[in-house]
């Protein structure tokens, strides 16, 4: 068995975007409609998936990844979408950036930030998540709407949970099997991730690629507490993409929505 460095491509092919996005939009676009969004940063954006679908409702998308390789996978996604995002009227440009950093770019005022797919842990310790949370603000105007989407961390902490169920893809370039695996160091601040890929070629043998990731522990309390002290206001959290309330002890993730205040 080989191992190589996990590529960019391998997160579209591990999420069904199709269904996901499918899910995921009515929630979006009510958040969206409640605050007359115009105007969307999507942050740590990955591939670009959300902030596509976003541009073809015909809003003005800036998708911001610190990531190089992920930001190469979204102008492949956006160059096929092209065409679609034009006959809605709307537009989406991709900008290098990290947390804490979209005032700094200039990117603001938005009337929607969000921040999906599990990036958000990626800020540095609770300092790291002032910072981006505080930038957040910065560059919202007021009344405008913050998403969140990520673990449910508080889930994870209490009980242990090792890895993730796997993820089986059959996919151009032959069978692929997704694992994460978490270890928790000492202390309740951090989550350690192990991103494995099993490849399977057409010679039947099996190859490895693999991430470890340091996450921030964000339990929704903190995310709480900590969105308040940036100035955000009307701070609900949700179990699922229907609006149902968090389920702590139950739900996989947790979706934060809420206001910079007036």
């Amino acid at each position: 068995m080989s191992e190589r460095p996990a590529p960019a491509a391998d997160y579209d092919e591990f999420v069904n975007w199709d269904r996901r996005l499918a899910r995921e939009a009515p929630l979006f676009e009510r958040v969206f409609a409640e605050v007359a969004a115009r105007r969307v940063i999507d942050v740590g954006a990955g591939s670009a998936r959300h902030a596509i679908m976003f541009a073809t409702w015909g809003l003005e998308v800036i998708a911001v990844d610190p990531d190089d390789s992920m930001l190469a996978q979204a102008e492949d996604n956006l160059e096929r979408a092209e065409e679609l995002i034009a006959a809605g009227g709307g537009s989406l440009r991709l900008v290098r950036g990290g947390f804490g950093e979209l005032e700094a770019l200039g990117l603001g005022p938005a009337d929607a930030v969000t921040c999906t797919g599990n990036a958000l842990p990626h800020v540095g310790g609770v300092a790291g998540l002032r910072t981006a949370l505080a930038d957040f603000a910065q560059v919202l105007r007021p009344g405008g709407a913050l998403v969140l989407h990520l673990l449910n961390h508080a889930r994870l902490l209490a009980s242990r949970q090792r890895a993730i169920p796997p993820v089986f893809r059959q996919t151009a370039s032959g069978e692929k099997v997704f694992l994460r695996v978490i270890d928790y160091p000492e202390g309740d601040e951090y989550l350690d991730f192990d991103f494995l890929t099993l490849v399977r070629g057409e010679d039947g043998e099996w190859s490895l690629t693999h991430r470890r990731s340091l996450h921030t522990a964000l339990p929704v309390d903190l995310l709480r507490r900590e969105l308040a002290r940036a100035g955000f206001d009307r701070i609900e959290a949700l179990g699922s993409h229907d609006g149902r309330s968090l389920d702590l002890e139950g739900d996989e993730s947790v979706i934060v929505v809420a206001r910079r205040a007036e």
